[in-house]
């Protein structure tokens, strides 16, 4: 069966992803936005940064416990303290203030913290159907903490996710072929991952064991450039890890429902 041509795949998605974020505005983000209009403690996410660079815990653990005593969700930690982080210390990276070790050792910390929070999230348990995702960083990225992120709160949705490394496009093209995903997600972490986002978006339609596969991007890249996933040929991005849940939610509806 041949692949359906990318325009006839997007126009019909792009009606789905209208009237899911049309009810979207009313049920789930109002509320949301409302809860996360809170100023930034710039000097306490740098207190916070530099720790992590370190490879301390205790620091950000207490933050989150705070957070917790003041009523604040586990969703709401991922999407503010968690996020922020994750992306201060990708600038100080990309800024040459820490070294790679020490992005490491932040990651490691971010990760754990995340997944003491995962358990607290949503779960709607309604894994099956189209609901099965491939969540990969962009391939040669080594930051990891944003996908990661967002393969939790697909599970705690509901979702069947596989997130093991994706080294190469040989590696890519293999795991699409062999096995059935409603979604492939991709993190891009960097302007580095980007010259070669077309070619594998193209080649995931080509070689997918699902025809109508549904492929979104995100990530500090797609956040600095929002053009980035329309010229890539993706179907969607997303801002943070609730908002892509939503989306590829409408996706897999609108892939599930079609004739």
């Amino acid at each position: 069966m041949d692949t359906p041509p990318a325009r006839s795949i997007f126009g019909r998605r792009l009606g789905v992803i209208s009237r899911q974020i049309e009810l979207a505005v009313g049920q789930n983000v109002i509320p949301l936005l409302t809860e996360l209009r809170q100023p930034v403690d710039v000097a306490e996410v740098e207190r916070l940064t530099a720790s992590l660079s370190r490879g301390e815990r205790e620091a950000l653990a207490l933050a989150i416990e705070q957070r917790r005593t003041d009523g604040q969700s586990s969703e709401h930690l991922c999407l503010t303290l968690l996020t922020l982080l994750a992306r201060r210390l990708g600038e100080w990276w990309e800024q040459d203030r820490c070294t790679f070790v020490e992005v490491t050792l932040g990651m490691i910390v971010l990760h754990e913290q995340l997944r003491g929070l995962a358990p607290g999230l949503t779960s709607n348990a309604r894994i099956g159907g189209g609901r099965s995702a491939l969540m990969m960083s962009s391939i040669g990225n080594q930051h990891t903490m944003g996908i990661a992120m967002v393969a939790e709160f697909f599970r705690a949705g509901g979702w069947a996710i596989v997130d093991d490394a994706v080294d190469s496009e040989a590696t890519l093209m293999t795991r699409v072929a062999g096995q059935w995903f409603g979604l492939v997600a991709i993190s891009v972490g960097s302007s580095d991952g980007v010259s070669g986002l077309a070619g594998q978006i193209t080649a995931i339609r080509r070689h997918s064991r699902n025809p109508d596969v549904a492929v979104m991007l995100g990530g500090p890249a797609v956040l600095a450039n929002p053009g980035l996933a329309a010229a890539a040929g993706a179907d969607a991005t997303a801002t943070d890890a609730a908002e892509a849940l939503r989306r590829a939610e409408a996706l897999v509806a609108l892939m599930i429902e079609a004739p």
